[in-house]
C-alpha cells in the first residue's frame, strides 16, 4: 500500500509537468512590422556589444544571425532603419575586422537608403 502512495504525486507531478509544457492559453498574436522593426534595433546594439568584447567570437556571430534573421522593410520603418544605421556607424564601422563585420557590410547595403530617399 505504502508504493501506491508514492506514485499518485509522482503521477500528479507528472501531469502538470505534461500540461504546463503545452500551454493552456490562447496563441500569441503575430508580431507587428513595428515590434519587428524595434527588435532589429535591440539586434543590432547586442551585436555591436557582443563585437566589443569579441569581434569574430560565436556570441558575435550568433548575434549577427539574430540581426539577419530580423526583418525590416525601411521605406515602411524610417526611423528605426536610421537608428540601425547610426548604431552601425557609431559603434561597428571601420572598428573590427574579419568575417562577423565583412557578412555585415552585406546585411547593412539593405538598409541604406536609396537614391531620392532620405
Amino acid at each position: 500500500m505504502a508504493r501506491h502512495l508514492f506514485s499518485v504525486p509522482g503521477t500528479v507531478g507528472f501531469a502538470l509537468l505534461l500540461l504546463t509544457s503545452f500551454g493552456c492559453g490562447r496563441p500569441a498574436p503575430p508580431p507587428t512590422a513595428e515590434n519587428l522593426a524595434d527588435a532589429k534595433v535591440e539586434a543590432i546594439k547586442r551585436l555591436a556589444d557582443a563585437m566589443a568584447k569579441e569581434p569574430n567570437g560565436p556570441e558575435a556571430a550568433g548575434a549577427l544571425e539574430d540581426f539577419r534573421n530580423t526583418p525590416l522593410d525601411p521605406r515602411k520603418n524610417p526611423k528605426q532603419a536610421e537608428e540601425v544605421r547610426a548604431v552601425y556607424r557609431q559603434r561597428i564601422q571601420g572598428k573590427y575586422k574579419g568575417f562577423v563585420v565583412q557578412e555585415l557590410q552585406g546585411e547593412m547595403a539593405s538598409l541604406q537608403p536609396r537614391p531620392g530617399q532620405k
